[in-house]
């Protein structure tokens, strides 16, 4: 699964009920032509509300050098991903930001 992601919105990588919940590996590579970027990278919990309830930080303003990347593997990455359950997200420092995000099973 892959996705690009811009901007400073707070990103779905995988939604709730996306049922992805056995991850290996995520791999987040720098897109922009000339700048780092800082990723926040996060699992939440959502409420019965759906509004957010807990977050997690896996990373947290972690920079990436221009045409740089990081790969994640770590069973941290695991968790329950199904109907009522986390999310994975990302959010970027600039609104000129980019990155291209690839998540292993």
């Amino acid at each position: 699964m892959h996705i690009s992601i811009s901007g400073t919105t707070d990103t779905a990588v995988l939604s709730p009920g996306d049922n992805m919940s056995d991850i290996s590996a995520i791999h987040i590579a720098n897109t922009h032509d000339s700048d780092e970027v800082l990723v926040d990278l996060y699992i939440s919990l959502l409420s019965e509300s759906g509004r957010a309830a807990s977050t997690f930080y896996i990373m947290k303003g972690h920079k990436i050098e221009k045409g740089g990347y990081v790969n994640l593997n770590s069973p941290i990455l695991k968790f329950y991903n199904g109907e009522g359950g986390s999310g994975l997200y990302v959010v970027l420092n600039n609104s000129d930001s980019s990155v291209d995000v690839l998540v292993k099973k």
